[in-house]
């Protein structure tokens, strides 16, 4: 008998190490780990005198078979075959989580939190996000926006409401988070210019985040597989210095020198702006990550990113402010050229003259 108790929807970091499987008459049994309808590990486990094998490494196979195809969430079956007999322990769900869930049950957990470890957002006015979030077959949501808008020197609120669409199965959903298409919705609706949009907070059921609204522009944009394996995007406000390694070495030759064997390293290297406690934590998640990329263009090319050098001490002083330092690079060393896909060929009023 397979020894293994999951709830129906697990986060990964729930998963034990190893499992027991039981009550064998044979001297060995085989086991198979299904993960997301494709067979992703087999293997031979043979008994002890007493009829107990065990297996080994449950946790670690779940994890990375799910990065490396990119899930989030993912169906979990376990096949065991004892010969003349089988078992199957099926019918439960794996969500990813680098993090462990000590306050809820998973399910209480995943329906009232969004798959970010963030309580906030600060986006600039003319960009976007999206933000991630688990939902079961039974749950009917409708996305609300809880708008606060500044007009004439007067803080007013409006709340928008946004249906989605709904799979009718356990599935991960994104939800936008675009400051100036939540303005333009609400301006539409209103029949008028609604002012400027300050804030506003976006419900899904019980979970909710509140996104600030800026004008500054940041550094770098980047998207990124955060500690659920979701994308997620980080606005880098701060500094970027951009640096050029050169490496080559010497020959000399009847008395003339000469380079061979030159390489040369593009990076950027980034300071942020002072950041609260959970920002800089949140900037950790994001240091780690195993997948990150920049759209180099308005195609939305996203390019891969590899973070380099990285400097995160993240101290609770009240006299010290918390900065990031970390380095960036692409992963094929290109100078990519970053111009408007329709580029401006006059200058106003069309004069015969280049920008």
């Amino acid at each position: 008998m397979v020894r293994l108790w999951l709830e129906q929807y697990t986060l990964s970091s729930a998963l034990p190490d190893s499992f027991i499987i039981d009550q064998l008459e044979t001297d060995y049994v085989d086991v198979a780990i299904t993960l997301q309808n494709r067979c992703i590990y087999t293997t031979r486990i043979y008994g002890t005198a007493s009829g107990v094998a065990t297996f080994y490494e449950l946790r670690q196979i779940v994890e990375q078979n799910m990065i490396s195809r990119g899930l989030t969430l993912a169906s979990f079956e376990v096949s065991v075959d004892y010969g003349g007999g089988g078992e199957e322990y099926d019918n439960k769900y794996i969500i990813f989580s680098r993090y462990g869930n000590a306050s809820y049950y998973n399910i209480d957990f995943l329906e009232s939190h969004f798959l970010v470890n963030r309580s906030h957002y600060v986006v600039p006015r003319n960009k976007y996000a999206s933000i991630g979030f688990f939902a079961t077959e039974e749950e009917q949501f409708t996305a609300y926006y809880d708008c606060v808008f500044e007009r004439d020197g007067e803080i007013w609120t409006y709340r928008l409401e946004y249906s989605m669409y709904h799979y009718n199965r356990p599935d991960t959903y994104y939800i936008m988070i675009a400051p100036n298409s939540v303005k333009s919705l609400v301006d539409n609706e209103e029949q008028e210019d609604c002012g400027r949009l300050l804030s506003f907070t976006v419900h899904v059921g019980s979970r909710s985040m509140t996104v600030y609204v800026v004008d500054e522009e940041p550094c770098n944009v980047f998207s990124f597989r955060n500690s659920y394996n979701a994308f997620e995007y980080m606005f880098v406000m701060g500094t970027t210095t951009f640096k050029t390694e050169i490496s080559r070495k010497e020959a000399v030759t009847q008395n003339i020198t000469s380079f061979y064997d030159k390489s040369v390293t593009r990076k950027w290297q980034v300071k942020t702006v002072p950041l609260t406690m959970e920002e800089a934590m949140w900037y950790n998640e994001f240091l780690e990550s195993h997948d990150v990329t920049m759209d180099i263009n308005q195609d939305y090319s996203d390019m891969q990113i590899l973070i380099t050098d990285i400097t995160s001490e993240i101290s609770d002083s009240s006299k010290e402010l918390i900065h990031i330092k970390f380095t960036w690079r692409f992963d094929d060393n290109n100078l990519w050229l970053d111009e408007d896909r329709f580029p401006q060929s006059f200058t106003e009023p069309f004069n015969d003259t280049f920008h």
